[in-house]
């Protein structure tokens, strides 16, 4: 029978120390490159993405814009361009100010409740909301 007794060869372990030692070092890096490349696509993805709901935004704000423009027209083609002395739009409400000899049917007629009134020696005050204008005549 033979027996052979194996010493410890430090070589081949400082060989596999250093290896693993290496692998590592180089994960490290290789994260922390791609780390760094993936935050700047990603900056650059949110740049791209805030320039596109910016000009989503712009484009609603707009069409809302005009929406509102066109009702107001349309109140002032029902009233009468000549009875109208002011149209104001302030927190959220379209507020018309007319002659106090105007016939307001057709906006009791168009907006019904909506439509708030308040009458007095001098002329008709009226508010509608906005909200409402926009809820029943925007189409997306």
């Amino acid at each position: 029978m033979i027996l052979v007794v194996k010493g410890k060869d430090y070589r081949k372990l400082a060989m596999k120390t250093f290896s693993y030692v290496g692998l590592i070092v180089m994960f490290y890096f290789y994260y922390n490159h791609m780390s760094d490349k993936f935050s700047q696509t990603n900056q650059s993805l949110v740049k791209k993405l805030n320039i596109k709901v910016d000009t989503k935004k712009n484009k609603l704000t707009k069409k809302l814009e005009k929406l509102i423009y066109k009702e107001a027209e349309r109140i002032v083609d029902l009233l009468g361009q000549h009875n109208i002395i002011n149209i104001k739009i302030i927190e959220g409400k379209l507020f018309i100010i007319c002659d106090y000899d105007t016939d307001v049917e057709p906006l009791l007629v168009r907006y019904g409740v909506k439509a708030m009134m308040r009458q007095n020696a001098k002329n008709i005050k009226i508010a509608i909301d906005l909200k409402f204008i926009v809820e029943s005549r925007y189409e997306k």
